[in-house]
C-alpha cells in the first residue's frame, strides 16, 4: 500500500482502521462528538462539568447502561412519547454529490464501501434485510443470519451497508457478485417453472468476508428515532450492538475530512461521505446533510437494449448494453459498456433481456449505433464502474461489475 503523503493523512488512516500508528493503537470513533450547540452548559466545576457529560461523550468503558426506558430517554433530546408498531420498510436516506473534500466540527466522515444498501430488521431473533426495492436479502446472505443476537433490542430497525472483504482486508464488491447472479437468475424465473435445487444448495461460499456495516438506527424498541440527530442515533447504535466481523457499526473520522478523502484515494477506496452531525433522518429523499465525496466512479444504470455486431469474443451473446437513467422523469442514453462481463454471466444476462425485447427504443434520445440492436423494456439494473463523465453526458471506459436485483430502475437517477 502506498505510504500516505502527509502526517495528517496517516493519523486519518490509522484512526479509520484501528492501525497502529507511532508505536500505540489509535482506536476508531463509533460514538461522534456532539456538535457545541448541542451541549449542555453548566457552572465552572469538575463535578458539575461531568455531570453534563452525557453516554453519548462518555468512552464505553464508562457508559453506563440503562435499567428501563426512562433511562434510555434520559439523555435523549425528544424522547417520543409511548410506543408505536414497527413499520415495515422505510425507504433510506441518499445523499448528494459534493465536488471535494473538507474539514468541519460539525460533520462525521464516512468510508464508501461500495456495497449494498440494506435495512436490517430485527425482531426478536428474525431478521429481514430489506433491499432498496424492498427484496428480502437474508436468504441469500446466510452469513449475516446472527445479526439478531449482537444486538440487545427486542426490536430494531438499522441502516447499513452489505459489503464484501477480501483476504487483505480491502472491500471487493466482485465477492458479492456471485449472490447478485442468483437473485437476479431467481427473480428472472417464471412463477410456474422448475425451481431446482433449494437456495441452500446453490450458494457458493465466497473466498472472503460478507459484513454488515451499521450507520443508522431507525427504530428502537417501540419508537422511531428518524426525528433524532445523527449523533444521537449513532450513540444509541454503537450501545446496542456487539461488534463481529460480520456486523459491526461503522467507523468514521471527526473533523478532519480532507485527510481521510485523501487516505481513502490512497487505498483506492470509492470515497467518504460526510454527515452533519445534527441531521434528522429523511426517508426516501436526497439530502444536503449528506454528502458523497467520490474518489473513484461507479453507478447503476437501467439496461435499455444490446448490439449484436461489431468487435466482440467469439461465443459472445452480444457486443454491448445499452445503458440508461432517469432525468426530470425522462430516460436518457449515458452510455454502452462491452467489458467486464464473463461469458457465462453474457448469456445469463440475455436470458433475462429476451422477455422484455420492445418494438422501439426506451431513450428519450436514442444514439445512433449502426448496428443491429435490440430494444428492451428498462427492467435490468447493473452496477458499473467508469472512470468519468463526458461533455455530453456519457460514461467513459464503462466496465460491468454486476447485475443488481436489489434496485428498481426507478432508483438509477443520473443529474
Amino acid at each position: 500500500m502506498p505510504v500516505p503523503a502527509s502526517r495528517r493523512q496517516w493519523h486519518a488512516l490509522c484512526t479509520a482502521y484501528g492501525w497502529t500508528s507511532n508505536r500505540r493503537a489509535v482506536l476508531v470513533s463509533r460514538r461522534p462528538r456532539r456538535p457545541a450547540a448541542a451541549r449542555g452548559r453548566c457552572r465552572a466545576g469538575g463535578r458539575h462539568r461531568a455531570a453534563a457529560r452525557t453516554s453519548a461523550e462518555l468512552p464505553r468503558h464508562m457508559t453506563p447502561k440503562p435499567a428501563d426506558d426512562a433511562a434510555v430517554s434520559a439523555d435523549k433530546p425528544h424522547a417520543a412519547a409511548g410506543r408505536s408498531r414497527m413499520p415495515e420498510a422505510i425507504r433510506p436516506m441518499l445523499g448528494t454529490e459534493a465536488r471535494e473534500a473538507f474539514d468541519s466540527p460539525d460533520y462525521v466522515f464516512e468510508a464508501k464501501w461500495g456495497g449494498v444498501r440494506a435495512m436490517a430488521h430485527i425482531r426478536e431473533d428474525a431478521l429481514r434485510l430489506s433491499a432498496r426495492n424492498g427484496r428480502d436479502l437474508a436468504p441469500y446472505l446466510p452469513e449475516l443470519i446472527g445479526i439478531p443476537d449482537r444486538v440487545r433490542a427486542r426490536e430494531a430497525i438499522i441502516d447499513g451497508e452489505i459489503i464484501g472483504i477480501d483476504g487483505e482486508g480491502h472491500p471487493s464488491f466482485d465477492l458479492l457478485r456471485p449472490r447478485l447472479q442468483l437473485m437476479a437468475d431467481d427473480a428472472a424465473a417464471p412463477a410456474d417453472g422448475d425451481p431446482g435445487p433449494p437456495l441452500e444448495l446453490r450458494i457458493k461460499r465466497v473466498a472472503g468476508q460478507i459484513a454488515f456495516q451499521a450507520f443508522d438506527l431507525l427504530w428502537l424498541d417501540g419508537r422511531s428515532l428518524l426525528d433524532e440527530p445523527l449523533w444521537y442515533r449513532k450513540s444509541r447504535l454503537a450501545e446496542i450492538v456487539t461488534a463481529a466481523p460480520e456486523f459491526a457499526p461503522v467507523d468514521f473520522v471527526d473533523d478532519e475530512g480532507v485527510a481521510f478523502f485523501d487516505a481513502m484515494a490512497e487505498r483506492r477506496m470509492e470515497g467518504i461521505v460526510a454527515k452533519l452531525k445534527q441531521s434528522p433522518y429523511v426517508p426516501g429523499l436526497s439530502s444536503r446533510s449528506w454528502l458523497d465525496v467520490r474518489a473513484l466512479q461507479s453507478g447503476d444504470f437501467v439496461v435499455g437494449g444490446y448490439t449484436i455486431g461489431g468487435a466482440r469474443r467469439k461465443g459472445e451473446p452480444f457486443s454491448q448494453l445499452l445503458l440508461g437513467g432517469y432525468a426530470d422523469g425522462r430516460f436518457e442514453f449515458v452510455g454502452a459498456v462491452s467489458g467486464g462481463l464473463r461469458d457465462a454471466e453474457a448469456r445469463e444476462l440475455v436470458a433475462h433481456l429476451e422477455p422484455l425485447h420492445a418494438d422501439g427504443p426506451p431513450f428519450f434520445d436514442p444514439p445512433p449505433i449502426p448496428r443491429l440492436i435490440y430494444w428492451t423494456r428498462p427492467a435490468v439494473v447493473a452496477h458499473i464502474r467508469f472512470s468519468e463523465w463526458t461533455r455530453e453526458g456519457h460514461l467513459r471506459f464503462p466496465i460491468f461489475s454486476a447485475l443488481r436485483p436489489d434496485l428498481s430502475p426507478q432508483d438509477c437517477v443520473v443529474d
